[in-house]
């Protein structure tokens, strides 16, 4: 019978620490939606919760992956397949590592980032972790439960929660830096559509008046820009029609219709978060047919994130397949 090493109490603990981190960033990043909806949280306690979550998530997908090449106990005798895997799974584990700390590196030092695309760096760092992880339960599954299974199991279940945890904060942080700093974006940059019923509600200085910011609109011409009016060969009636039934099959308030000045006023509400952005959609005639105007303008906030962007590409997309 082969005799196996058991592993040490402190290499258990450490997994169970490993468990516990990604347990904690993962109830932290899904609380925290909840807690800004309700009134619990501001947008500053929203970014902290996240920055804390993403550490969290981080030390228990970097120290998980580092505990498990220490867990696995060694065999008296040699077994070909608990080899093979284990020697497969230090390969994969070890380009994961050099994956992170790549990322890791140009997040640090930003010219390192020059000819790097973070996201990328994140998707081969998924996929690699998606990769080792179910060897690592294949692996742990052909060890007797005496040995180093409860410690490995506990450190790939801290590692999934990590990821699943880190995901959102860490994305959301690529997307504010490499993205336009702007929360109000329009296809008419020059004559935005204005907002009447909605026009009281709060927006940031500088993000949502009637006439945008000079900078605002050279970001959104930057970053965005196949953000456009939509031409279609209709009567403004008959489109407006359209896009009213796209409004709804999107989920936003209607707050305010005016099919005769071609104008509806709307708002859209996230799920997680609950945060509310207001839009206004223009349409008018426009040689044999009308132009559509659309302009999303998140209500807290200096970076939407890209939402607003996003928004109008779907909207525009879904009145042009109404029927």
């Amino acid at each position: 019978m082969p005799v196996r090493r058991p592993p040490s109490l402190a290499k258990v603990r450490l997994a169970r620490l490993v468990f516990g981190l990604g347990w904690v960033g993962c109830m932290m990043v899904v609380l925290t939606g909840p807690g800004y909806r309700f009134g619990y949280l501001d947008i500053v306690s929203v970014q902290t919760s996240f920055g804390l979550a993403a550490s969290a998530a981080l030390a228990a997908i970097i120290g998980g992956l580092a505990l498990t090449l220490l867990l696995p106990a060694h065999d008296s005798r040699v077994n070909w397949l608990a080899t093979g895997l284990a020697w497969l799974y230090r390969v994969v584990v070890s380009c994961v590592f050099g994956v992170i700390l790549a990322f890791l590196a140009i997040r640090i030092v930003p010219g390192l980032g020059a000819r790097t695309d973070p996201e990328q760096l994140l998707i081969l760092a998924g996929l690699g972790i998606a990769i080792a992880v179910p060897l690592g339960f294949i692996w742990a599954a052909a060890q007797p439960t005496s040995a180093a299974r409860p410690g490995l199991l506990s450190s790939l279940l801290g590692i999934i929660m990590g990821v699943a945890a880190a995901y959102i904060p860490i994305t959301w942080r690529i997307a504010a830096d490499s993205l336009p700093r702007i929360n109000d974006v329009s296809t008419d940059i020059e004559r935005p559509p204005s907002f009447v019923t909605l026009a009281r509600k709060p927006a940031v200085a500088g993000n949502g008046g009637d006439l945008p910011d000079p900078s605002t609109a050279a970001a959104q011409r930057t970053g965005y820009p196949d953000i456009r009016p939509l031409s279609l060969k209709l009567p403004p009636d008959v489109a407006f029609a359209r896009l009213e039934q796209a409004a709804l099959d999107m989920g936003w308030e209607i707050v305010a219709r005016d099919p005769a000045q071609g104008r509806l006023e709307a708002v859209s509400t996230t799920l997680w978060f609950g945060f509310k952005d207001d839009i206004v959609v223009r349409v008018a005639a426009a040689g044999d047919g009308c132009r559509i105007d659309v302009r999303s303008r998140s209500r807290v906030g200096i970076s939407d994130l890209g939402a607003n962007a996003q928004r109008i590409r779907l909207f525009l997309a879904r009145v042009k397949k109404v029927a």
